[in-house]
């Protein structure tokens, strides 16, 4: 039998050569170091999903993620998720358009209260944010994020959609807070016009002016963040100014006006309709119930869910952002981040959901939207019943009065009618219980 061998240099370092059975080979060598090629690396690199040749991903190391970023399987997988939930609310705010737009050219009407102004400019910066979420479908495709034109329309549009979105639910906020609870104010048409139209001139302004001024050579204002692209990390002031503030204050704000609102609606406090700062507390039997004939704390109720969800769907991000330090630990919690992100790009779908189970008027012909809202159904809130608004305070904080000093309120009788040439007293409690 022959046995396989191998030509080895001798000891002395000769030129001279013998053979070496080759089952022996290991107890004169170390086991030999293999070195892979580059074809041979990028297949290495492919079996977890990334595909980023080796310079690529050389950038993407030496830039800390900020001029590339390399997707892995699992990193294209959670986009795909984040994007889905884009374009579903895209769509569904694209429906609610077009059933609003229909509804208006039959009425010849589109704005008839202020309440539907912030409510088109609410879903405006709901379809840009949306927009901004199916950009992530080019990184899925290429599987890798990466500057550029693409990178910085994103970036821009996600700024202007989510920092839009959460002023325009700080202004339901405060303006379904101030009318339910004192009342419509003057020039109420004008204060909408200008609070929608000064927001949209700030965020226009703010992130041209960001854009241009940082964007220059080799230095990009809109840099990949991760997993999409958004203000590149050295702009910190940018993204506390231009989105952080103003999603924080809303969601503080929606809490704050929820509270309040909730107690009144049950009938715990009641406000001076004449001293916006005089309210009253009202506890076991001097609950203020049943006062409330044209719907207003149902509209209330319905109106405060807008902001209330921004709240709940923003806390979570929030809590990820803070946890891998507002962008600046890339690769840090993926499965967090895409999860939170998944819920928050669903702030359209949710908007529409409410708008359509509220009914709003901006859907409903003009016979029947005037009868819903004095139905309490739709949330919008009708700002010309002022002397209703005001006789309603008066009734229920004159009752309380009077129960509180222990006398019981006088009911009236119903008016008279044509054929009647007096006043009618109620005869039974029956009957004052339904004239009230």
């Amino acid at each position: 039998m022959r046995v396989p061998c191998r030509r080895r240099q001798n000891r002395r370092g000769t030129g001279n050569l013998f053979l070496v059975p080759s089952t022996r080979i290991n107890q004169f060598h170390p086991p030999e170091v293999h070195i892979l090629s580059p074809l041979a690396q990028d297949i290495g690199m492919m079996s977890d999903g990334n595909i980023c040749t080796i310079e690529e991903q050389a950038l993407s190391n030496s830039s800390n993620g900020t001029s590339i970023v390399c997707l892995t399987r699992g990193d294209t997988i959670g986009l795909t998720l984040v994007a889905e939930s884009g374009l579903i609310s895209l769509v569904a705010v694209l429906g609610v358009f077009v059933l609003i737009f229909r509804n208006a050219f039959r009425n010849r009407k589109l704005i008839r209260h202020p309440t539907d102004l912030y409510m088109l400019s609410l879903f405006t910066f709901d379809l840009i944010m949306a927009s901004g979420r199916v950009i992530d479908t080019k990184w899925i495709h290429e599987g890798k994020v990466y500057t550029g034109n693409i990178c910085t329309v994103q970036g821009s549009v996600q700024q202007l959609g989510e920092t839009g979105s959460a002023l325009a639910t700080l202004t339901i906020a405060v303006h379904t807070f101030v009318v339910i609870l004192w009342g419509p104010r003057k020039r109420q048409y004008l204060t909408a016009y200008a609070t929608v139209g000064l927001t949209w001139l700030f965020l226009v302004l703010f992130i041209a002016i960001s854009v241009s001024l940082h964007t220059h050579g080799s230095n990009v204002y809109e840099n990949p963040d991760g997993y999409w692209c958004w203000i590149g990390d050295r702009y910190s002031k940018e993204q506390f100014a231009g989105q952080y503030v103003w999603v924080w204050t809303t969601v503080v704000v929606s809490f704050l006006t929820y509270t309040p609102l909730f107690v009144w609606a049950r009938g715990n406090i009641s406000v001076s309709p004449t001293h916006w700062w005089k309210f009253r507390v009202h506890k076991g039997k001097d609950v203020v119930k049943d006062i409330d004939p044209d719907g207003r704390k149902k509209r209330s109720i319905g109106m405060i869910v807008y902001p209330l969800v921004f709240a709940v769907i923003t806390l979570p991000l929030s809590a990820v952002r803070l946890r891998t330090g507002f962008g600046s630990t890339t690769r840090h919690l993926p499965t967090a981040t895409f999860v939170v992100e998944f819920i928050y790009s669903l702030s359209g779908a949710l908007n529409v959901i409410l708008f359509l189970s509220t009914r709003s008027e901006l859907l409903l012909p003009r016979n029947v939207s005037s009868k819903v809202s004095r139905s309490g159904v739709a949330p919008d809130i009708r700002l010309t019943d002022t002397h209703a608004d005001i006789t309603d305070l008066t009734i229920a904080s004159l009752e309380v009065r009077q129960r509180s000093r222990g006398l019981a309120p006088v009911p009236l009788g119903s008016l008279p009618k044509e054929e009647d040439s007096d006043w009618h007293l109620p005869v039974s409690g029956s009957d004052s219980e339904d004239t009230v």
